[in-house]
C-alpha cells in the first residue's frame, strides 16, 4: 500500500503529529515498539508556560501554551473524551528569597493572569514561607491519551509493536519502502532512541533520565503542589511525585538515589511517615545542548524529517512545533533557525553520509 507518511514513534509527539495529519486527511502509518520507559509513557502530564525556578515564562511559553491549550480542548471535544482539564498549581516557597522573587514577578504585566500569590492556607502542607499559584496550569491524562490514539490508529494504519529498523528503508522512484508499504515522507519522532538511528544520530541528543514515584497518602490535598518536585493527585489517595533529572545516570532501572531525593523534597512540606510508596518508574527525556528542539529535513535525504528533542516539554511544545513542520512540508514555510536542525549540519559524520547513500542506492 502507498501512504503519504510514516511516523516513527508514537509517544506524545508522534501521537500529536498523527492527529494533525488525520485532520489534514493525509494517509499514514506508525511504527512503535511501545517501550514503557520512554519519557512520554511516564510523563505526569502537567502543562504550564512557566520556568518556575526563574519565575519567568519559559521559551515561547505563552505561544506554546495558548496553542496547546486550544489543541487539547478541541481534541477532547472532537473525540468526546475527557483527558484534559484545567487545574491550578500551588508553588510552595522554600525561603523568603523565593517568596520575594515571586511577589516581584507578580507585578510583571507579562505574567498577569498566569501567576499570583496564594492567599489560602492548604492543610496539612508546611508553607512557612508562603506559596504562589500558577493560574494557567493544566493536566492531560497522558496514559489515557496515548492508549486512546494507539487503539484508534491500530485499526487503520499501524505496524503493530514493531521496533523501527532504519536498515529496512529503501528509496526508489522518490518513494520510501518499509516493509510491504511505500511512503512519500518519513517523520522521526523517536525520542532518545534517535541515538541508535544512523539517520539522525549525528544530532547531539542528550538522554536525560527522570524518575517518578506513585505514593499513597491520607493527608495530601487534591491539588497539584510544587515544592521543587511536583505532587499530582491521580486517584483514590494515590499521588504521583516527581521528577528527577540526570544526564549522567544511564542505568535502565529505578534507583534508591532518586527515591531518596524525591522523599527529601517531599519531607519539606509534609511528614513523610504519613505516606507509603506504591511504585517507582523511570524514563529518558530527549534533551538538547541548547535546550531547543530538533526540527527539520535530513541534510542529505529529501523527505525524511525529525521532530524531536523537546525534553520534558513535549506536552507543551509538540502541537505547535508539529504544525510548524507540516507548514514547512506542505506550504514551504521556513522553520525557525532556533529549532531547525541546520544549526547542527557541521556535526554530520562520514558514517551518516555513507548510510544516507545506502538508503538512496548510491
Amino acid at each position: 500500500m502507498k501512504y503519504e507518511f510514516l511516523i516513527v514513534g508514537q509517544g506524545i509527539t508522534g501521537s500529536v503529529l498523527a492527529t494533525q495529519l488525520e485532520k489534514l486527511t493525509k494517509t499514514f502509518k506508525i511504527v512503535d515498539d511501545f517501550n514503557k520507559n520512554t519519557s512520554s509513557r511516564v510523563a505526569a502530564g502537567i502543562m504550564h508556560p512557566m520556568s518556575l525556578k526563574r519565575v519567568n515564562l519559559s521559551w515561547n511559553g505563552k505561544d506554546f501554551y495558548d496553542f496547546s491549550d486550544d489543541f487539547y480542548k478541541k481534541f477532547d471535544s472532537l473525540n468526546k473524551t475527557k483527558f484534559y482539564k484545567s487545574c491550578s498549581m500551588i508553588r510552595v516557597f522554600n525561603s523568603y528569597q523565593e517568596q520575594n522573587n515571586w511577589i516581584g514577578r507578580c507585578s510583571d504585566i507579562k505574567l498577569k493572569g498566569i501567576i499570583d500569590l496564594n492567599h489560602q492556607k492548604i492543610d496539612p502542607i508546611n508553607d512557612a514561607f508562603g506559596s504562589g499559584e500558577v493560574l494557567k496550569s493544566n493536566h492531560l491524562n497522558v496514559n489515557y491519551f496515548l492508549k486512546y490514539l494507539k487503539n484508534k490508529y491500530e485499526t487503520r494504519n499501524i505496524l503493530k509493536k514493531e521496533k523501527f529498523n532504519p536498515l529496512k528503508i529503501k528509496l526508489e522512484n522518490n518513494m520510501f519502502y518499509y516493509g510491504d508499504d511505500s511512503f512519500e515522507n518519513i517523520i522521526m519522532c523517536d525520542g532518545s532512541s534517535s541515538l541508535k538511528n544512523p539517520i539522525f544520530d549525528y544530532l547531539p541528543m542528550i538522554p536525560n533520565k527522570g524518575e517518578i514515584m506513585n505514593i499513597f497518602s491520607d493527608v495530601l490535598p487534591k491539588k497539584i503542589i510544587n515544592c521543587g518536585v511536583f505532587c499530582l493527585p491521580i486517584k483514590n489517595k494515590i499521588f504521583t511525585v516527581g521528577s528527577t533529572y540526570s544526564n549522567e545516570d544511564s542505568k535502565r532501572h529505578i534507583t534508591n538515589n532518586a527515591k531518596n531525593y524525591l522523599l527529601k523534597k517531599l519531607s519539606k512540606i509534609i511528614n513523610i511517615d504519613d505516606i507509603s510508596i506504591v511504585d517507582q518508574s523511570f524514563g529518558f527525556r530527549p534533551t538538547t545542548p541548547d535546550r531547543k528542539p530538533f526540527i527539520g529535513e535530513h541534510p542529505l535525504i529529501k523527505n525524511i524529517y525529525t521532530l524531536n528533542g523537546m525534553g520534558s516539554k513535549a506536552l507543551l511544545m509538540a502541537p505547535l512545533l508539529a504544525k510548524e513542520l507540516l507548514d514547512h512540508i506542505f506550504n514551504s514555510k521556513s522553520i525557525s533557525p532556533l529549532v531547525d536542525i541546520k544549526r547542527y549540519s557541521d556535526k554530520i559524520k562520514s558514517d551518516n553520509k555513507a548510510f544516507a547513500k545506502s538508503i538512496m542506492g548510491q
